[in-house]
């Protein structure tokens, strides 16, 4: 959700920090702030809307300074304005506050600062946070920050993510973490004399004993793109860990004050990897990056020709019910790995909404697995199943994009997507590769039960390493169609979306898109259901897409297609290139490649659905990449 940034070196600040915040607008936002000191003053600047009022709002009135914090903020408690906007000050505005998460004992603790005479200017559950530190740290005759900051934390409930900055203490910001992502940067250790500026920004860092400052550029941040290109390094926090930035370096304790170390590792995305290249969008460059996306999870899963068993510290084949943890696009994406598990593994597997599965209580038995997936790796509903799980002693396996994320941390074995960083808010190539990583780990499951011969593991390899040529081709086939049906449809309120067996979870996922980044009401069904009331919804005017592969259910497909004909709605399937069928029974056709396995088939029967949504969003002036009210990264229930 909200991202946050934190930087101290030798550049301005400012401009740092606004780039940071760039790179993070995928998380979703509605205003954005930034804070930087500079001669034991903390200046402020913050800014409702699109980051540009910010970047203009600095243009005209620069905040200077070597050292500062900054945030997006997606809107949970107080509406998108100014005065709720992030950083928030102390009373006294000499401590600055920036917060992903939710306080939930907030009110309590709002009524009991206002009796203590604090004034509060927002009505954000944040800013209870910089009055409660300044009260520890005005009370005490040493004012030591980070003595402050773990007695005002103490007293928190919910969960947070923070960096602070001090007016007294320039050069020094301190984070803590405890149920939100964050994590921080280090530069390179500068090699070599100091040029000016830069002996002036350490002189402003040197602590009040005269030790010599850590030269190396830090950073704080609630993702890795963030970083880039100051750090080369970075250390992921731990839930309850504070880390104390300053001229000290980095020094990573626990909430009770215990010293611990901080471990940092090489970041190895490039800014070129989240940067949008030749394309308009990142969503239009993900789409795109489809093909190479698959070839490598395809390869990273082979060994000579063959499935590689995964390390994941289980024995697959004791395995006997399998549970998915979801939200979202990953829900629609565990409905086809159920499908996957019990067609080639004979596997019971259910499939949980992830804010569902925590509160009521489920049933587990021996044998049983939880499989938890997220593209980042962050989501909060998610994270809280898989802890639930844990402490029933449920072994969890995670597949996520980010394998250093928490949900990847806190469970027992990760299968990495291995998608590269997904900076669009609507998912496509993670989506595509979590189906793909299913099924090849339902394959896994049934090897290890003996019911994948060597003959049917062959067949099935060989139409995985087919795949990323087959969507290659599908994308460059249907998009004619594509173009023209958007141009058709771009003004239509609503749209149904029909699909059978595989193809029931690609008429959600096709419905959410169209939601998600065109803000058309659009909704999936299993078409067997069609008659069953939704039908009265066709008119003249509802598109109705449908999905028609050549397998099994094909026949019952094409009397759905003559259902929606007979009463003048408008039908665009989405079929095997060359059926001959399909441009009688419909308005449109997608044309689609057809996959060596059925069970591949949605893999490809979803491309032109992601590029009809972005063709209809487009047409629709939408901002495909940053939809209205939507975040990347669900980090808050």
């Amino acid at each position: 959700m909200c991202g946050i940034a934190g930087y101290i070196g030798h550049k301005d600040a400012d401009q740092v920090l606004v780039v940071a915040l760039e790179r993070l607008k995928y998380r979703g936002y509605d205003s954005a702030g930034i804070a930087v000191i500079d001669n034991r003053e903390i200046h402020l600047r913050r800014g409702v809307g699109k980051l540009k009022a910010l970047s203009d709002l600095l243009e005209r009135s620069p905040a200077p300074g070597t050292c500062g914090i900054a945030h997006t903020r997606w809107a949970t408690h107080g509406a998108p304005t100014e005065a709720n906007c992030h950083p928030h000050l102390s009373g006294d505005e000499r401590i600055a506050v920036v917060h992903n998460g939710i306080i939930e004992n907030h009110e309590e603790l709002r009524r009991r600062l206002q009796a203590q005479g604090c004034v509060f200017r927002s009505e954000t559950d944040t800013e209870v946070i910089p009055h409660l530190i300044a009260q520890y740290y005005n009370a005490s005759p040493v004012r030591d920050p980070l003595a402050a900051i773990r007695q005002a934390v103490a007293g928190l409930e919910g969960s947070f993510a923070i960096a602070v900055m001090f007016a007294d203490h320039p050069g020094r910001i301190i984070a803590a973490r405890l149920g939100s992502p964050l994590l921080v940067g280090r530069g390179r250790r500068s090699p070599g004399a100091h040029s000016d500026r830069i002996a002036k920004a350490d002189d402003r860092r040197r602590t009040d004993g005269g030790t010599p400052v850590d030269q190396r550029e830090l950073m704080v941040a609630s993702d890795v793109p963030a970083l880039l290109p100051h750090a080369s390094e970075v250390c992921f926090l731990a839930d309850g860990q504070i880390a104390d930035l300053g001229p000290h370096g980095v020094r990573l304790f626990t909430l009770d004050g215990k010293p611990e170390e901080a471990r940092f590792k090489a970041i190895e995305v490039t800014a070129d990897a989240v940067s949008k290249g030749s394309y308009d969008t990142f969503m239009a460059k993900e789409i795109a990056e489809q093909p190479s996306v698959l070839a490598r999870l395809v390869d990273s899963r082979l060994n000579g020709g063959r499935l590689v068993d995964p390390d994941l510290g289980l024995d697959l084949a004791k395995v006997n019910h399998i549970v998915f943890l979801a939200c979202g696009t990953s829900w629609h994406a565990a409905l086809l790995g159920k499908r996957f598990l019990e067609h080639l593994a004979r596997v019971h597997v259910e499939v949980d909404i992830s804010s569902e599965y925590r509160y009521r209580n489920p049933v587990a038995s021996g044998g049983t697995l939880v499989v938890s997936i997220s593209q980042s790796g962050e989501t909060a509903d998610t994270l809280a199943g898989l802890r639930l799980a844990r402490a029933k002693f449920i072994p969890v396996v995670s597949l996520v994009n980010v394998v250093t994320s928490t949900i990847a941390r806190e469970s027992n074995g990760v299968m990495p997507l291995l998608a590269g960083p997904e900076i669009g808010v609507a998912s496509t190539k993670a989506y595509t590769a979590q189906v793909l990583a299913l099924l090849l780990f339902a394959a896994q499951v049934a090897r290890a039960k003996g019911l994948l011969d060597a003959t049917a593991e062959a067949a099935l390899v060989a139409a995985c390493r087919a795949l990323p040529e087959q969507a290659a081709a599908t994308l460059a086939g249907a998009e004619d169609a594509v173009i023209e049906a958007a141009d058709l449809f771009a003004a239509a309120q609503a749209t149904v979306f029909l699909g059978r067996g595989g193809e029931h979870p690609t008429a959600l996922e096709g419905a959410l898109k169209l939601k998600e980044i065109a803000y058309v009401h659009a909704v999936g069904y299993p078409a067997g259901e069609f008659k069953h009331g939704p039908i009265a919804l066709v008119s003249s005017h509802l598109p109705v897409i449908c999905m028609c592969p050549k397998d099994a259910l094909y026949e019952k497909m094409l009397s759905n297609l003559q259902e929606v004909r007979a009463r003048a709605g408008r039908v665009i399937a989405v079929g095997e290139q060359g059926d001959r069928h399909l441009p009688e029974l419909a308005d449109l056709v997608f044309p689609v490649a057809k996959a060596g396995d059925d069970l591949l088939q949605p893999i490809l029967s979803v491309l032109p659905l992601q590029r009809y949504a972005y063709h209809v969003a487009r047409r629709r002036d939408c901002d495909v990449d940053q939809p209205r009210n939507l975040a990347k990264s669900v980090t808050v229930e």
